[in-house]
């Protein structure tokens, strides 16, 4: 008798809001996942994962830090030839719009029990060197004002250093206790979030030179790594080798997000190869939005009682996910977009159906499509849909070329059913 899944089991069969952090669910990537084993394994080298926003970079990361810690499971299940097991001390920060600048993302690394906070308590020479430091942080967040300075240290301490050298001080302390075989990994995902990251690069060039056991691991949405740490001396050298850049997925890799999360619930639901094709299609690359679509396909399967979800579901399915708003942020930056304009709608629409391989897209041929909805005008929509009123969702490239900023939103776009109804039905 096939066992029947819980509640709990069908909700997270597809997981949109979190990283896929077992090497179960973590669909495809064979290349990124033996460029990140290599880097590892680089000395001297830090590490760049950069890509579109909801292609996977998140979980990707989260794999990397289980391979820094010796757990070879992906790398077995990619048949990737590895000849040791990876030893990092590795912990994972991801960073807010309350980070601003590098000095406030450092101290925050410094104070977090899951980075390095409980680390400091237990190796004397950290602990002084945040003991003498006293700028926007005191001594109690880390609970060392009963220490005595005479127990922690004999030689004092310089009291006017900068959060950048007493962050050096402290890994390069903790780096002296081999307390693994590699050294330090630390992973600053979000780091596009960090509102002024100048002076990181410096940061890290120094740090390379003066605690080499050190390894960071920088994610964010970009095309490059310059473009994500808005900086560029020496940045290509800092991360030299090993900058891994995430592409679209393929429509394998998406179909394997779709076969993973009905191995979870041993097939008691299953989508037909319709809706397969129909899912992966939609999704355009994008891993979240098969995440996204199929959660809600599969919740509603469960609900009705049905063990083949097929591509009409799928369609019913984002119907229901723009009325409900199930995904707020990219339902209300498309409310913000369309407002009130059907015209502007297809305008919208248009242009997300016209992406090219390089992201762009020729307004000659998206207005093609406009005008087949009775769209004249489309290049004053285009005007507004630039401007921030809008959401300037789109940015001029050169004449007549266009690109959305966000490949997810132009996704999202495609995927969504129109909010009006269209003037005539396009022939």
């Amino acid at each position: 008798m096939t066992k029947i899944p819980t509640i709990s089991e069908i909700e997270n069969a597809f997981q949109p809001a979190r990283e896929a952090d077992e090497p179960a669910r973590f669909a495809g990537r064979t290349q990124a996942v033996l460029d990140c084993y290599y880097a590892l394994l680089t000395a001297g080298s830090n590490i760049g994962i950069v890509g579109n926003r909801g292609i996977g970079k998140s979980s990707l990361a989260r794999q990397l830090i289980r391979m820094a810690t010796g757990d070879n499971t992906l790398v077995q299940k990619l048949h990737i030839p590895a000849s040791e097991r990876i030893d990092f001390v590795s912990m994972y920060f991801a960073c807010g719009d309350s980070v601003a600048n590098t000095e406030e993302l450092l101290q925050r690394i410094l104070t977090r029990s899951d980075c390095l906070r409980d680390w400091i308590y237990d190796i004397p020479k950290a602990k002084a060197e945040i003991e003498v430091y006293k700028p926007k942080i005191g001594v109690s967040v880390f609970g060392l004002e009963a220490e005595k300075r005479s127990e922690i240290r004999s030689d004092k301490a310089i009291t006017d250093h900068s959060i950048d050298v007493v962050f050096s001080n402290v890994v390069q302390a903790i780096a002296q206790q081999k307390l693994a075989k590699h050294g330090i990994l630390i992973v600053i995902d979000e780091f596009d979030r960090i509102k002024q990251p100048a002076g990181f690069a410096s940061f890290l060039k120094a740090l390379a030179t003066n605690v080499p056991e050190v390894k960071f691991c920088i994610v964010g949405v970009a095309q490059d790594i310059k473009e994500l740490m808005k900086e560029h001396e020496s940045t290509d050298r800092l991360f030299a080798g090993s900058i891994v850049r995430l592409p679209a997925m393929t429509d394998a890799e998406l179909s394997e997000i779709v076969r993973n999360a009905e191995k979870s619930i041993d097939e008691f639901i299953v989508f037909d190869h319709d809706a397969t094709s129909r899912l992966v299609a939609l999704a355009q690359g994008h891993p979240y939005m098969v995440h996204l679509v199929g959660k809600f396909a599969l919740r509603s399967a469960f609900q009705r009682n049905v063990s083949k979800i097929v591509a009409a579901d799928v369609d019913a399915t984002l119907k229901g996910i723009a009325e409900r708003g199930a995904d707020p942020v990219l339902e209300g930056r498309y409310q913000k977009a369309v407002a009130t304009s059907a015209q502007r709608e297809s305008v919208l629409r248009a242009l997300a159906s016209k992406i090219s391989r390089d992201g762009e897209v020729w307004t000659t041929e998206a207005y093609k499509v406009a005008l087949d909805d009775d769209v004249d005008n489309s290049s004053q929509y285009v005007g507004q849909l630039v401007t921030e009123e809008y959401g300037a969702e789109i940015e001029k490239i050169r004449e007549r070329f266009y690109r959305f900023k966000d490949s997810l939103f132009a996704a999202y776009v495609n995927a969504r059913p129109r909010q009006f109804t269209l003037a005539r039905p396009i022939v």
